[in-house]
């Protein structure tokens, strides 16, 4: 068994993305949750193809539910162009406008099926007793959808600005069953706004360049101007701004003090070392969890080591390193695409330019309120000795730091049994199922105390 990323600092939520010359226009809604089909995931689920996504759900009165697909269906084709990865699906649909005719083939248990729909517009955000304003963030280059929910009854209430992870996906939240909704709702009860901004060329952003290709630095600068548009918001207490970011949200949180230092700090399954550092970590300990000998681990890492010296350190490009013959045999199932110069969902720009940034230095000139917290059952996010370097570092510089385990959890905010647990769902595609669930009420519970003990009026 090849020792490769099964999972980093990520949680998919897959949709469509759409762009106008005016007015922000709804994005379409899938309205489904897929993983990339690869050998293993396919002899587990007894599906009759190694390739393509798995639907592990299928939204009712969406999209895909109008195309006639199930749970457990294979999606191959989409709009004409064959799809592997969930990058594949947001490639093609962010072309798209609400009302496009939307075309698949798929493998289902009776047999390969076609179908064609209309793409469905995504409804809106709703939540009882809040308020939600869907407005923009104007910078060259970006309109970008901004979201603010406020607790009715509330005038100028202190604010949640949260910040979401890796991925390409939209931060809106479709349905009540959402773990990432669930701790909004415990935000708002506890008397917090939220606010969120889009990624650039996701969910309704209209943008020049689509996020599948913009740096870390471009996404960087997405989050500073979404925190300026939060500041001049005269419905909130700017004064009472708090920063959650969940795991590359994590690395963004402290680097944005440099526009204004909030409230308080809150992480979520992220990182204290620089990337390099945690790529070397995550190879190394993170395999374990799915059944990788030690002796197979060190054998894959003669690969995966030296890939990520020549790809974060050295820079190569897709051309070098697909020259690389050890690469190419190594790398399967989408992970890596050399020619579109695709790693794990982002392009190389992105995790080359993460690899500049000197994490543990960002977190040296913290010096505001932080809770570091760190899931039990958390795969990406590795072990707790992430946050607890944040702790050392924020309070070595007479920062006010403190980390906290949030006893069952894992990466996207669910609750397991076991790390073991956790891995069979992510495995055999039964982890939103399970998710929708099984919301850890912890979490929600203690950054909700953490964030009001920390008010100045409290």
């Amino acid at each position: 068994m090849k020792t490769r990323i099964i999972s980093t600092l990520a949680l998919l939520l897959v949709c469509t993305q759409l762009s106008s010359a005016q007015e922000l226009k709804r994005r379409g809604l899938l309205g489904i949750m897929m993983q990339s089909v690869n050998n293993s995931i396919a002899q587990e689920l007894d599906l009759k193809t190694t390739s393509g996504l798995y639907l592990s759900m299928v939204m009712p009165n969406s999209t895909f539910a109008n195309l006639g697909v199930e749970q457990g269906d294979v999606l191959t084709v989409l709009n004409g162009e064959v799809v592997n990865t969930p990058q594949d699906v947001l490639n093609i649909t962010g072309r798209l406008y609400e009302g496009a005719e939307i075309s698949i083939t798929y493998q289902s248990k009776n047999g390969q099926k076609k179908a064609s729909t209309p793409l469905l517009g995504r409804p809106k955000e709703s939540f009882r007793n809040a308020s939600i304003t869907y407005g923009q963030v104007n910078y060259p280059g970006n309109r970008l959808r901004s979201i603010l929910v406020s607790p009715e009854g509330l005038e100028n209430p202190p604010v949640v600005y949260f910040l979401q992870g890796y991925t390409c996906g939209s931060v809106e939240t479709v349905t009540d069953d959402n773990p990432m909704k669930k701790l909004m709702i415990d935000w708002l009860n506890a008397g917090f706004a939220v606010y969120r901004v889009e990624k650039p060329g996701v969910g309704d952003s209209q943008s020049s360049r689509p996020c599948s290709v913009i740096s870390f630095d471009e996404e960087l600068k997405a989050f500073e101007e979404g925190y300026k548009d939060l500041l001049a918001n005269k419905s909130i207490d700017t004064e009472n701004i708090f920063l959650f970011g969940h795991s590359m949200g994590g690395v963004v949180a402290p680097l944005l003090e440099k526009v204004h230092v909030p409230k308080g700090t809150i992480v979520y399954g992220t990182v204290g070392d620089n990337w390099f550092d945690y790529m070397v970590d995550l190879y190394t300990i993170q395999p374990k969890h799915f059944g990788v000998s030690d002796a197979q681990i060190k054998e894959d890492n003669k690969v995966n080591l030296a890939f990520n010296k020549d790809f974060l350190i050295h820079k190569r490009s897709g051309k070098e390193l697909k020259a690389n013959e050890a690469y190419v045999d190594f790398f399967q199932n989408g992970e890596l695409d050399f020619e579109n110069e695709q790693y794990i969902g982002r392009h190389f720009d992105f995790w080359q330019s993460l690899a500049d940034v000197d994490i543990p230095s960002a977190w040296a000139k913290v010096e505001t309120n932080v809770l570091a917290l760190y899931g039990e059952f958390d795969i990406q996010a590795i072990n707790v000795q992430g946050v607890e370097k944040i702790e050392a570092i924020v309070n070595k510089n007479k920062g006010k730091a403190q980390v906290m385990v949030i006893p069952k959890a894992d990466h996207g905010f669910v609750n397991f049994d076991s790390m073991q647990h956790n891995v069979r769902t992510l495995g055999n595609g039964t982890y939103m199922q399970h998710a929708r669930d099984n919301y850890s009420q912890t979490l929600g519970k203690e950054t909700s105390r953490w964030m009001r003990s920390k008010l100045e009026n409290f």
